[in-house]
């Protein structure tokens, strides 16, 4: 088991244990809706109005993210974790019922809302509480990867075999997993413990502290590499089934669109990982430069290709876009104290997916305007726009704030004087 993989203490592995399990539920629910959409096309056949879908889907977790994010630095995380589990199975038992367009639009509202829960209270725990942070974090997210992995092909060969509703179906039971599974986060850490005066962050110096030239630069970045995934992402299962011509057929009753994205998935798993190695071990302000460039040339690519050339040069896609989120999430941690880090990372999982989310508008009207392969070249330009705002990541790792040290996380006591 990977967790092996580093050092922890048993309250470390439980928690880390139960963070990559329900990592492993939350990511592949939130490509459920796209994974399906190329069947649910088949009722809708709109992509816009699919695209809007998708964005209420983005932006209920997004309000629910920064929620929640701010309730994990002072509420229970196991509470948290355990409404999240329940919505989200609620959402996709309701996804499943055929009443209408507004009934399925309020059906990802409420899955959106549980899914929002997960990212901020999970990652603020394992940034709290895991000493490794970065090793930690690249096993959250590689445990995420293989999830997602694993669970749209057995979803979208049930959406296959006997419609996308009963594909929802199936999921709301498996959505309840994390919380069957919740008496794994050791109540030790259930909530932080505040072991100094700096540890307890007010919403108002949060924002002082987010002006820091630092902060501001990781949350940039991470909201261009956010809008670019979203994008990519949201219309990836239709176009495997459309451009990559793999359609409805199924081999031994399993959907191949839906087994190609599995392993399309599955190829950024050491991504995942070496991501959160490479955090630990290098400059990850530097790494954040480089990485949002490697897909521009793929995702160029895509759009003057079809077959089996873009379906091998999807799959290569996902590998440096996977090794860019534990970079930005261990920075993150190591930034920010237990008191903050709630708040810290509602803003990575809420506002930056609410901004992010409008791309799925966009991309759904370049389908319409201009034929599906054009959404993958248009996302390149958000992540030359991410490499651009690292550069504030790397001038502020080189310039410490007011005689302190650059890297010294920062505490509501440093807030007043930071850049």
């Amino acid at each position: 088991m990977p967790i092996t993989l580093m050092k922890a203490d048993r309250n470390e592995r439980r928690l880390l244990t139960y963070a990559a399990v329900t990592h492993g539920i939350s990511d592949p629910w939130h490509v459920l809706y796209p994974s399906l959409l190329f069947l649910v096309a088949l009722d809708y056949p709109d992509y816009f109005f699919l695209g809007i879908l998708a964005n209420i889907v983005i932006a209920s977790a997004a309000v629910s993210g920064v929620t929640s994010g701010i309730l994990a630095d002072r509420s229970s995380a196991r509470v948290l974790l355990a409404v999240s589990a329940v919505l989200a199975s609620i959402g996709c038992f309701l996804a499943s019922i055929p009443w209408g367009q507004a009934g399925l639009a309020f059906s990802l509202f409420v899955l959106g809302i549980g899914l929002g829960i997960y990212h901020p209270v999970g990652l603020s725990a394992i940034g709290r509480n895991i000493r490794q942070k970065g090793v930690a974090l690249g096993i959250h997210d590689a445990a995420g990867t293989i999830g997602m992995g694993l669970l749209p092909v057995a979803l979208v060969s049930i959406g296959v075999a006997l419609g996308w509703r009963v594909a929802f179906f199936v999921a709301g039971f498996i959505s309840l997993v994390p919380f069957i599974l919740i008496f794994l986060v050791p109540r030790e850490f259930d909530r932080p413990v505040k072991k100094k005066k700096g540890d307890s962050v007010s919403l108002k110096q949060m924002f002082t502290i987010f002006r820091r030239k630092k902060v501001l630069g990781i949350y940039m970045t991470s909201i261009f590499l956010e809008t670019a995934d979203v994008g990519y992402s949201t219309f990836l299962p239709a176009a495997i089934a459309i451009i990559g011509g793999l359609g409805e057929s199924r081999i031994i009753g399993v959907s191949i669109t839906g087994l190609f994205l599995s392993l399309a998935v599955l190829a950024a798993f050491p991504g995942s990982f070496l991501g959160g190695r490479l955090a630990e071990r290098f400059s990850p302000d530097r790494m954040l430069t480089i990485l949002p460039l490697i897909p521009i040339p793929v995702l160029i690519w895509l759009g003057m290709t079809e077959g089996a050339l873009w379906l091998a040069l999807a799959a290569m896609v996902r590998f440096p876009f996977s090794m860019m989120f534990p970079v930005i999430n261990t920075m993150l941690a190591k930034t920010l104290v237990p008191g903050a880090q709630g708040k810290g990372f509602a803003v990575s999982y809420g506002l930056g997916p609410a901004i992010g989310s409008l791309v799925a508008l966009l991309s759904g009207a370049i389908a319409n305007a201009y034929g599906l392969q054009w959404v993958f070249p248009v996302m390149a330009v958000f992540l030359v726009a991410s490499s651009m705002s690292a550069q504030f990541v790397l001038r502020a790792a080189r310039e410490p704030a007011q005689g302190q040290i650059a890297d010294t996380p920062v505490a509501s006591g440093e807030a007043g004087g930071g850049s």
